[in-house]
């Protein structure tokens, strides 16, 4: 393999520094460009820092063009900032539309974009798992997963206008480990019980954030075409969870929930950080297939959900008891 130039949207953030050092470490690559608004907390030797925004067309087509990145990985997104929706649908959206613009007037070959499984939405008739063909619905009243559904569709369009270049488009489930800290990772810490909505305790999945990073890397390597699914094995359901860090459960109906939700987001209840549209995603299911990615490189997590789980709690201190076992990287073929 020659020498391989990255340029790495958002690359500041847990996963753009992990990929950093991964890819960094690697002889055949030669440099690394990290676009942000802010710099990365531990520099790298590869990596060079461009501070900018991925709305500006003008600045991003003049840095591809002056760089000429073998693969282009767009991970720039908002997720803890959902109170202002405009900002973050004119960055999630509007920015991604802008990257994808920019990559096919500068003959991009290889671009990876970073969706999210909250892209399918959560609805009652979801199949369990979701595999990769399944139309990303995104959630009508929950901006985050509607924005990525939309950026995810303008990648999947982006793909069919350009046949002969590279476009991997990822899609972790939630994502956990002892360095994330948003508004998901906090839910856990801040309620004071777990909804247990219309006698429904539903599945979920976790990925480790290690894990999501391993997953980029192999498919960027392999030069892997398509969507995948990005998820530890098994699941938990949310009234497990609950008992497992001894927060209390409730059985109520998913009506109520919402109604209670609604008017603690309008009053920016401290303890409340996502509008009333997230409940969706405790009371239907959207557990996805994670087939696809270990066939096409041979991936295998390094944790499954309850052992992310367990980690993640602990590392908050909300379990006492520290993980069974000695977590080693997701490995790929």
């Amino acid at each position: 393999m020659g020498a391989v130039r990255y340029l790495i949207t958002g690359g500041s953030g847990y996963i753009g520094s992990r990929l950093t050092e991964i890819l960094g470490a690697r002889e055949e690559t030669e440099r690394i460009v990290n676009l942000d608004i802010r710099p990365p907390a531990s520099p790298h030797a590869k990596a060079d820092f461009v501070r900018g925004d991925v709305r500006d067309f003008g600045a991003i087509r003049d840095l591809l063009e002056r760089e000429r990145p073998g693969a282009l990985v767009h991970m720039a997104f908002l997720l803890n900032r959902i109170r202002d929706e405009a900002r973050m649908y004119d960055i999630d959206v509007n920015g991604t539309e802008t990257v994808l613009r920019a990559a096919a007037e500068a003959g991009i070959q290889q671009l990876l974009v970073t969706s999210s499984a909250t892209a399918y939405g959560a609805f009652p008739d979801n199949p369990k798992p979701i595999a990769e063909d399944w139309p990303v619905r995104g959630q009508p009243d929950f901006s985050y997963a509607r924005h990525k559904a939309e950026a995810d569709r303008l990648c999947q369009l982006w793909a069919l206008e350009h046949p002969d270049r590279v476009m991997t488009i990822v899609r972790p489930s939630i994502v956990f480990g002892p360095n994330v800290d948003n508004y998901i990772s906090r839910g856990w810490e801040k309620s004071s019980f777990m909804p247990i909505m219309d006698g429904v305790d539903e599945e979920f999945q976790l990925v480790h954030e290690d894990d999501v990073v391993s997953a980029i890397a192999g498919l960027l390597d392999a030069k892997a075409g398509g969507a995948f699914n990005v998820a530890g094995d098994g699941v938990l359901r949310w009234g497990e969870s609950a008992q497992m860090i001894g927060l209390r459960t409730r059985k109520i109906s998913l009506k109520t929930v919402r109604r209670i939700y609604a008017v603690a987001w309008a009053l920016h209840a401290p303890r409340i950080e996502s509008p009333p549209g997230n409940l969706d995603f405790i009371r239907y299911p959207w557990v996805v297939s994670n087939h696809k990615l270990k066939a096409a490189i041979g991936w295998e997590p390094s944790a499954d959900t309850r052992e992310v789980f367990v980690e993640t709690m602990y590392a908050k201190g909300l379990m006492a008891t520290p993980p069974s076992r000695a977590r080693e990287p997701a490995t790929t073929g």
